[in-house]
């Protein structure tokens, strides 16, 4: 069977993060709820091997490290996919039992989003801490997007660094009652501006695939929140389709060669690009 190629899919595991990010465009400074469970997905995704080769697999959330079940998503993703990424704020390498021995059995990688560069020393000892042996430490070229800074340990393990303690303005705007709204932007300009678009961050969510984040999480934000939009745009957010692996023959290949294409919910998104220094602090006590 000839299967379509991606270059990244990155793998959304749970809204919950315990960092209170102003602007993170998955929501998850807000009190978002849910994660997933791996055995709940894990035939689905095996299935899903069957059509897609990925190159690289990123695992992220809200905080991935904070999914109870993260190492068996880890194993189960590599054995579907063999370049494995978890995409993580780093406050939580030392306490995730099996983590270690996961990267090591299956030669997976960490990432480390910095949301705050005045914790880099801080950052720098919890990797300290969760690495084995002698470490050695590189710096990258940002421009490459590679990351910043790299670690590797005795035993091959690396972490990556990447300085991210601006925010590009999120889709979700609070409103001055202490509801929450959405843009209404026009959506062809919103996806020339979108970052999603720009870095074709696809999302695998609950075992069927995304354009992008936002759309895929607009009706479970939606319920836990009440957004304050319209009727008509309550039922635009609920009224995309996501591709799942059942539907590959039926719709598979037109859903893949539109997938980079403007789409209706991309209204709900800034048309304009304006970031911000962010400032996060730890509302979630690492246990």
């Amino acid at each position: 069977m000839l299967k379509h190629y991606l270059n990244k899919a990155e793998f959304y595991i749970t809204n919950v993060c315990n960092l209170d990010c102003n602007h993170c465009n998955r929501f998850n400074n807000y009190n978002f709820k849910g994660w997933q469970n791996w055995d709940d997905y894990a035939e689905v995704y095996q299935s899903w091997g069957n059509y897609l080769d990925i190159d690289n697999v990123v695992i992220l959330g809200g905080e991935p490290l904070l999914n109870p079940g993260i190492i068996k998503w880890i194993y189960g993703l590599n054995e579907i996919w063999p370049n494995v990424q978890i995409q993580t704020n780093g406050t939580r390498l030392n306490y995730v039992p099996g983590l270690y021995q996961a990267l090591l059995d299956r030669k997976c990688w960490i990432g480390v989003s910095l949301h705050n560069v005045n914790e880099l020393s801080w950052m720098e000892q919890q990797i300290t801490n969760f690495m084995a042996g002698s470490i050695q430490k590189q710096k990258l070229n940002p421009a490459d997007g590679q990351g910043d800074i790299c670690y590797k340990d005795s035993n091959g393990i690396e972490i990556k660094i990447w300085f991210q303690n601006q925010f590009q303005t999120s889709a979700i705007i609070p409103k001055g009652n202490g509801r929450l709204t959405l843009h209404n932007s026009d959506p062809i300009r919103a996806h020339e501006q979108c970052p999603f678009a720009r870095w074709k961050c696809y999302h695998f969510i609950r075992g069927a695939l995304y354009k992008c984040g936002p759309v895929a999480l607009f009706p479970e934000f939606h319920t836990q929140h009440n957004l304050d939009i319209s009727p008509v745009d309550q039922n635009l957010i609920n009224s995309y389709t996501p591709l799942t692996v059942d539907q590959w023959d039926q719709r598979g290949a037109e859903f893949l060669a539109l997938i980079d294409e403007p789409i209706a919910q991309c209204k709900f998104c800034p048309d304009y690009v304006s970031t911000e220094i962010i400032a996060p602090t730890i509302r979630i006590k690492n246990a």
